[in-house]
C-alpha cells in the first residue's frame, strides 16, 4: 500500500519560496525608503527656507521674499499637475523605470540648487537657476509617486511602516543638518550635495526588484476631464483639502518657525528632530489610548484633535512652543495621506478601474491644493499684514483638515 503525501506538505516549499521571494522586496523596498527620506530629510527640512533666504537676501523684505518662495513652490506644482499624466502612460514601459528616473530627477534638483546658490555668491542671479530647481522638484513627483505606489501597493507593501531603527535615524537628520550648518563652512552646498548622493544610492535597492508593466487607460487631455468628472468629486475634494494642508505645512510653516527662532538653523533642526522622536512615541501611545477609548473610528474626536492641532499653532511664539504644538499635532493628526490613498483604491474598485488612474488623479488634486493654498497666501501677503497672513493660512489650513476628514469617511451605501 502506498501513502501519498498531504497536499498541505507538497506545496509548504513552494509558499516557503514565495514568502521569502516577498521579504526579499519588502527589504529592498524598505532599503529604498530609508536612503531616499534620509536624503529628503537633510534636504527638505531646509532646501525652501535656503531659497527664502535667497530671496530675502535679494530684496530685503520678509513679504517679498515669501512671494518669491511661494511662486518658485506654485511653480513645482504646476510641473507636477502636467507631467503626472505623462509619468503614468509610461508606466506600460515599466514601472522600475518610472521610479529610476523620478529618483535621478530629485537627486539632480539638490545638485542645481547647490550649484546655484554657489554662483550666487559669486554675485550672479539665481532666479532662473531656483526656478529650474522648483521644475525638477516637480517633475520628481509625477515622475516617482505614481509608479511608486503602485509597485507598493502589488506588493502589498505598507509605505508608511519602516522599522523603528531607520524611523530614528531619519528623525536624527535635520538636527544633523542643523548643527552642520552651525559649524561647517559652505554648509549648505554641503548638505544639498549629500543629500543628492544619498537619494542617487537609494537606486541601488529598486534596481534590484523584478520590474512590472501597466496600462494606462486615459491619454493625456483625457486625465485632465476624468479629473473634474462628477464621479471622481470625492477623491478630488478629498485631495484639494489635504494639499492644501500640505502646503502651510510644509512651507509656511517651517518659514515661520525659521522666523520664530531667529533664523538660527541650530535650533530648528534640533526642534525638527526632537518633534520626529516624540511623534514617534506619542503615536503608539495615542493608538493604543484611542483603541482602549473606542474613539477610533469617531469623525467628531478626528476632527477635534486636527482642528485643535493647528489652533495651537496660533498661539506659538517660543521653540519650546512649537515642539509642543508639533507633537501634539503630528501624534494625533489623522492619517490624511494614508486614507487618500485608501479612497484611491475604493473608488477604483467601485468603477472597475486600476489603482494608477486614481493615483495620478490624487496627485494632481493635491497639487491643485497646493497651488490654491500658494495663491490665498500670495493675496493675503499683498493685502494683509505678515501676521494676519500667516495666522488666516493656519486657520484655513485647520477648516481644511476638518473638510479632509468628513470627505474620507467611509460611504455607506443607500439601503443598508
Amino acid at each position: 500500500m502506498s501513502f501519498s503525501k498531504p497536499a498541505n506538505q507538497q506545496i509548504m516549499p513552494e509558499r516557503r519560496q514565495f514568502d521569502l521571494a516577498h521579504h526579499r522586496r519588502f527589504g529592498f523596498l524598505h532599503a529604498h525608503r530609508f536612503l531616499l527620506r534620509t536624503g529628503l530629510g537633510i534636504a527638505n527640512a531646509f532646501a525652501w527656507i535656503f531659497v527664502f533666504q535667497y530671496f530675502f537676501s535679494q530684496t530685503g523684505e520678509i513679504k517679498n521674499a515669501l512671494l518669491g518662495t511661494v511662486l518658485m513652490y506654485a511653480f513645482s506644482q504646476v510641473a507636477t499637475i502636467l507631467l503626472t499624466p505623462l509619468s503614468a502612460g509610461h508606466l506600460r514601459r515599466g514601472v522600475r523605470n518610472s521610479i529610476l528616473y523620478g529618483v535621478i530627477v530629485a537627486s539632480t534638483a539638490y545638485i542645481y540648487l547647490g550649484a546655484t546658490l554657489a554662483d550666487s555668491f559669486n554675485g550672479n542671479p539665481a532666479g532662473w537657476g531656483i526656478a529650474i530647481f522648483a521644475l525638477l522638484l516637480g517633475a520628481y513627483r509625477a515622475l516617482y509617486w505614481v509608479p511608486y505606489q503602485l509597485r507598493a501597493s502589488t506588493d502589498g507593501h505598507d509605505r508608511s511602516r519602516l522599522p523603528t531603527v531607520y524611523e530614528i535615524l531619519i528623525a536624527l537628520m535635520p538636527a544633523f543638518a542643523g548643527i552642520t550648518m552651525a559649524t561647517v563652512e559652505f554648509a549648505h552646498l554641503r548638505l544639498l550635495f549629500g543629500s543628492a548622493i544619498l537619494i542617487a544610492v537609494s537606486l541601488v535597492p529598486i534596481m534590484a526588484l523584478k520590474d512590472i508593466f501597466e496600462k494606462f487607460s486615459w491619454h493625456y487631455t483625457e486625465t485632465f476631464q476624468q479629473l473634474f468628472r462628477a464621479r471622481h468629486r470625492r477623491i478630488l475634494g478629498a485631495s484639494l483639502t489635504s494639499g492644501l494642508q500640505g502646503m502651510v505645512l510644509f512651507l509656511i510653516w517651517p518659514i515661520s518657525v525659521f522666523l520664530i527662532v531667529g533664523s538660527d538653523y541650530k535650533t530648528l533642526g534640533a526642534i525638527l528632530s526632537a518633534t520626529f522622536l516624540a511623534i514617534l512615541l506619542l503615536r503608539y501611545l495615542y493608538r493604543k489610548f484611542s483603541q482602549k477609548m473606542q474613539f477610533e473610528q469617531s469623525i467628531l474626536v478626528q476632527v477635534a484633535f486636527s482642528v485643535s492641532g493647528w489652533a495651537m499653532r496660533l498661539f506659538v511664539g517660543t521653540p519650546v512652543g512649537v515642539f509642543l504644538a508639533d507633537s501634539y499635532s503630528h501624534a494625533s493628526a489623522s492619517k490624511t495621506t494614508h486614507s487618500i490613498d485608501a479612497l484611491a483604491f475604493e473608488q477604483s474598485a467601485d468603477n472597475g478601474s486600476f489603482i494608477d488612474e486614481y493615483t495620478a488623479l490624487k496627485e494632481m488634486g493635491l497639487a491643485i491644493g497646493r497651488i490654491g493654498a500658494c495663491a490665498i497666501f500670495a493675496l493675503l501677503l499683498l493685502w494683509t499684514t505678515l501676521p494676519i497672513a500667516f495666522a488666516s493660512m493656519l486657520i484655513l489650513a485647520g477648516i481644511a483638515s476638518a473638510v479632509s476628514i468628513i470627505m474620507e469617511r467611509p460611504v455607506v451605501p443607500r439601503g443598508f
